[in-house]
């Protein structure tokens, strides 16, 4: 590595990782790093021009593991983290979902969100040991009280368009795609979809259990539509969903709207209720002292999601529902104030990271040794098939973009990661400085499309 270390932050979903991952960024150029933090299409792009330096992966799925090894063979440093590897319905539907068992063992460091997600990665039957430290995720640390003021402007700006409103976070984008060549789950309930299944195959199950609630979900927001005529009512989608369902659902009712912008702390600070089911909203609503509720019809020991549905105030049919909005609106905090004080113990568990030093701290000291230890050697072949394969990659993708129903079409990437502005990042680095009183002396570069380069000025903590 050179002699300054260098951090690489790709960001796949822009609302929900790259604010977090920018304020990582901050932390980094004070401690000396230089940092590239946006988009992770680009920076995967760029990845040949970065010089030799830590990249964290954001997944450890299958689809990981071959472009894992175009980072190392650039000689890159490979450690990663799983955004997914905190909301889940059981340990063993994690391990088969989300973690390739080509990918598990590529890193050098795995950085996990707490000791649930931590237990869950290393029970995996082919883990090798590669390193695994307990850090949290830098998303909670936006949900302190020190940081919480960070969105604030924007969840002003929310309650001045929206009035008190009613938050509906919906998570189907497995059933409920943007592009509905994606409906993973609608594939498997048809024909198994591109893998050979059984119906005891735990996919299928909980592809079940989804679909259900789905509907459920459909047949909820008239009703509480109805039954709260002068309530707004805000459907926010899952970023991959596709939202013309709850559009047409909502054009029957003049206080219902789905909207889908901005990171969703603001949204959930700004709402008076937050209703879902097995979202990782509820979590980041618990965090925030904010009322949510699990809206759970049906109930399955299996699929439920349980740290969401049991930081929630629970409510299994329409009535119970309506009821417990109606407590909410009214300022009765007694059963949510009751909520918050006894399950405080079970959230560390799951995020290392809810008091003490934040994890964005807490991670830097993990990559620390990470970068002083002497870099593997790679061969003057292997960067340049490296490199090779990566501009290989860059074409194939961009030539996907011109297929409509690609992911890799600018309609779902405008979608999924709208385009960020260097003024925007100025104007997020200056607010995470205003809020903690530190991180002057960051200069910020536009490297590619919604990609930018953080580094030292001077004035930085050594």
């Amino acid at each position: 590595m050179s002699r300054t270390p260098i951090l690489i932050l790709p960001c796949e979903t822009r609302v929900r990782e790259f604010d977090a991952k920018l304020l990582l960024a901050c932390h980094a150029v004070e401690r000396g790093w230089r940092v590239f933090v946006g988009y992770k299409r680009s920076l995967d792009f760029h990845a040949p021009q970065i010089p030799p330096g830590i990249y964290v992966g954001k997944s450890l799925t299958y689809r990981n593991a071959r472009f894992y090894g175009i980072v190392r063979d650039l000689g890159h440093r490979l450690t990663a983290w799983d955004e997914e590897g905190l909301v889940y319905a059981n340990p063993d539907l994690y391990r088969l979902t989300k973690i390739g068992d080509a990918t598990l063992n590529m890193p050098q460091l795995l950085l996990a969100w707490g000791e649930e997600n931590a237990a869950a990665i290393s029970a995996h039957p082919g883990f090798a040991g590669p390193d695994l430290a307990i850090t949290g995720n830098p998303r909670s640390d936006l949900l302190r009280p020190e940081l919480r003021g960070y969105f604030s402007e924007e969840a002003d700006k929310l309650r001045d368009e929206y009035g008190d409103f009613l938050l509906i976070n919906t998570n189907f984008s497995r059933l409920n795609h943007f592009f509905d060549q994606q409906n993973r789950q609608q594939r498997l309930l048809r024909d198994g979809g591109a893998v050979v299944t059984t119906a005891e195959d735990p996919r299928v199950g909980l592809a079940a259990h989804k679909a259900v609630l789905f509907e459920h979900f459909q047949r909820l927001v008239p009703e509480l539509a109805r039954h709260f005529p002068d309530l707004p009512i805000v459907v926010r989608p899952h970023p991959s969903e596709n939202s013309e369902i709850w559009h047409r659902i909502a054009s029957d009712f003049a206080n219902v709207q789905v909207v889908h912008r901005g990171n969703i702390v603001a949204w959930l600070q700004a709402a008076r209720v937050t209703l879902h089911n097995g979202c990782t909203t509820a979590v980041e609503s618990f965090l925030l002292d904010r009322p949510a509720i699990a809206y759970r019809p049906v109930v399955s020991e299996l699929f439920d999601f349980d740290l969401p549905n049991s930081l929630s105030l629970p409510a299994h049919n329409c009535d119970s529902l309506l009821a417990a909005v109606d407590r909410i609106l009214a300022g009765n905090r007694g059963e949510l104030d009751a909520l918050l004080a006894c399950r405080r113990s079970k959230v560390r568990q799951h995020i290392a990271s809810v008091d003490g030093p934040m994890a964005c701290e807490r991670i830097l000291d993990a990559l620390e040794p990470v970068a002083e230890a002497p870099a593997p050697a790679v061969s003057l072949a292997q960067r340049s098939a490296a490199r090779m394969h990566s501009r290989a990659r860059r074409a194939v993708r961009t030539a996907l973009g011109l297929i409509p129903l690609s992911k890799q079409h600018p309609q779902y990437r405008a979608h999924i990661f709208p385009e960020v502005e260097p003024c925007e990042v100025n104007k997020a680095v200056a607010r995470f400085g205003a809020l903690l009183g530190r991180f002057d002396g960051i200069r910020i570069r536009h490297v590619a499309e919604s990609a930018f380069e953080l580094s030292p000025t001077g004035s930085i903590r050594k």
